[in-house]
């Protein structure tokens, strides 16, 4: 192969290399530097001539790639002068500034016609940009790869095929999990087995599909042990096979999650047994209640009655919370309908005379014990009293419980249309025990009751409303 011919001083003096991008410089044949051009010394930031090769490092502040300062018989000058060919050899200059160029040079022999050397030529390219880009990039991506190691992820990047899936890459947890020390292309049926393969690949297709990501939880042995994981499979962009895998050990939420389903269960049964038996022992209660009514005079034997119907409304909750799932709550509509023709209608009077009816408005709402009994005790205690001084002489009537549920409120209208009274004497009168539980109760329940008008001049019967508001809903169901 004939060696290139060049004149070194036509080449150092040629005007046209200070217009070149690249830099150039140029030594004679004992390695002193003989021209630098325009680019080569704004790399540099200096442009000394006459520098022998073993000064290069320190004139030129020239370091390897790690820092330290470059050997100068491995500069890619000196090798050129020793008559090699050197490409793209990589190399840091530091400035005087202190700014630093990461250059890339390339050098070669000259040579004269009768192919004696008479010297050597360097050309560099700074790649500053490019490499730091790269080291961003780097860096970028061990702090990723950082992250999923220690982050207690499992990643994988899966190729996903018709019916197998390859895997690209992932942490090391992920690899151990598939009981191999790294991922890098194997066959997910050959590793996993057919059976968990065709799963996988079911997820993988499911989420190339939906262009979103998927979650999904599925069982899975990793170190040995049976687990529980959730993972999220997400198509990635620009790739029509491609997925991210990205999973969590949920093992201990599984079992916190079965520890509270036992836990569910078993306060259930408790509350289920809890309300048979109170309701079993008021219902002992109110049997001796009405054994001493038949054993009293006629005024004691109404006291009891009223005592026998406070215990009766109490028991009937109890026997609402047995009968249900809930066992800690009551939908409280349906209950006073049965209170008002079961147990008021049952001790409220001695014959057929009075009868009783019910009317709701609104919606059907759910309380809790706390609610439920003061407001059927209130119930019990004014429908009765309705039954009691609303038809004397045996007089026949009607006693009307109305409920209605509108936005936050429960409004409660116990009314009759009997002799009717006044209602600013009957207030002022309101000392009895009955008035003065339906005025605790209703304070309880935060509510707004009493004695509203029903006719001109007091007539036409009576009416008690109470307004009351309703609990939130999670408190109502708490």
């Amino acid at each position: 192969m004939p060696h290139a011919v060049f004149d070194l001083d036509q080449l150092a003096s040629a005007p046209v290399l200070d217009q070149l991008a690249e830099g150039v410089i140029v030594a004679d044949a004992k390695g002193a530097i003989r021209y630098v051009n325009n680019a080569a010394r704004e790399m540099h930031g200096v442009a000394d001539l006459h520098v022998e090769p073993e000064n290069y490092s320190e004139r030129y502040h020239l370091f390897t790639v790690d820092g330290q300062p470059h050997p100068f018989e491995d500069l890619a000058l000196a090798r050129a002068v020793r008559g090699e060919e050197v490409f793209d050899a990589p190399w840091i200059i530091r400035r005087p500034d202190g700014s630093e160029v990461w250059a890339v040079g390339s050098a070669k022999p000259l040579r004269d016609e009768d192919g004696a050397q008479i010297g050597a030529v360097l050309t560099i390219r700074d790649v500053t940009d490019t490499m730091q880009a790269r080291n961003e990039l780097r860096e970028s991506e061990e702090t990723v790869r950082a992250f999923f190691e220690t982050a207690g992820v499992y990643t994988a990047v899966i190729d996903v095929e018709e019916d197998d899936f390859r895997l690209v890459m992932g942490n090391q947890r992920m690899a151990s999990a598939f009981g191999l020390d790294t991922l890098c292309g194997q066959s997910g049926r050959a590793v996993l087995g057919d059976r968990y393969a065709d799963w996988i690949i079911e997820g993988f297709h499911k989420a190339q599909a939906s262009q979103e990501p998927t979650i999904v939880e599925y069982p899975w042995k990793a170190d040995g042990l049976d687990r529980w994981f959730v993972a999220t499979i997400t198509p990635m962009r620009n790739s029509n096979k491609r997925v991210f895998l990205a999973s969590l050990d949920i093992t201990s939420r599984k079992q916190i999650e079965r520890d509270l389903e036992t836990a569910l269960e078993t306060k259930d049964a408790l509350l289920h047994e809890v309300n048979h038996r109170v309701k079993n022992s008021l219902q002992i209660i109110t049997s001796l209640l009405k054994l001493q009514e038949r054993m009293g005079d006629e005024v004691l034997a109404g006291h009891l009655r009223e005592a026998r119907s406070r215990v009766e409304t109490v028991a009937r909750v109890h026997e609402r919370l047995y009968d249900t799932s809930a066992h800690d709550r009551v939908e409280i509509v349906g209950y006073l309908e049965d209170l008002l023709t079961n147990v008021v209608a049952s001790i409220g009077a001695d014959d057929d005379a009075v009868r009783y009816r019910f009317v709701h408005e609104g919606e059907r709402v759910e309380l809790g014990v706390e609610y439920s009994v003061p407001l059927a005790l209130i119930v019990v205690e004014m429908a009765i009293n309705s039954a009691k001084y609303a038809f004397p002489d045996g007089a026949q009537g009607t006693v009307t419980l109305s409920t209605q549920v509108e936005g936050d409120h429960l409004t409660l209208t116990i009314g009759d249309d009997g002799v009717g009274f006044d209602s600013a004497v009957r207030s002022e009168g309101s000392t009895g025990l009955g008035m003065r539980i339906v005025q605790a109760l209703s304070a309880q329940l935060h509510a707004d009751g009493g004695y509203v008008p029903t006719g001109a001049g007091g007539g036409g019967g009576t009416a008690f409303r109470l307004v009351m508001p309703l609990p939130r809903r999670e408190e109502a169901s708490a």
